[in-house]
């Protein structure tokens, strides 16, 4: 059966993957059997997230708001990508990203298929939290 949740009753995740804000609105938490992790994620200005990948999922993004520069590639290979309002991104199983802010708030949402959960998607982080 179909669900919304709101947002309004969502807690930001602070700690999943700093400095971002996460809002997971849908996984296997909130909705029964979703194997999907949709969510919507807030970042400062400056923000500069870690290099990580996921293991066991494609990923989708959609950028509402301030652009990013996007470091991306397979292994260490890393190629710098433009990443603004109104552009869709995938990430590919297995492939290093992160995200460095071009000094605007930011906004996106994001999509994890095939995986109901953050354990599920298997994520690895291959450097420290930016502080």
């Amino acid at each position: 059966m179909a669900k919304v949740i709101h947002l309004k009753d969502i807690m930001a995740n602070t700690t999943y993957e700093p400095p971002c804000g996460i809002f997971f609105g849908i996984n296997n938490e909130t909705v029964e059997g979703a194997k999907a992790v949709m969510g919507l994620t807030r970042s400062s200005p400056d923000v500069k997230n870690q290099r990580h990948y996921h293991n066991n999922c494609n990923t989708g993004q959609y950028r509402i708001k301030g652009p990013v520069r996007l470091l991306i590639g397979p292994g260490f290979d890393t190629v710098e990508q433009d990443f603004i309002p109104g552009d869709f991104n995938f990430i590919p199983r297995g492939e290093l990203h992160s995200a460095v802010g071009c000094g605007e708030a930011t906004e996106l949402v994001f999509c994890y298929a095939g995986v109901g959960s953050l354990k599920e998607a298997g994520t690895v982080f291959v450097e420290p939290p930016k502080k």
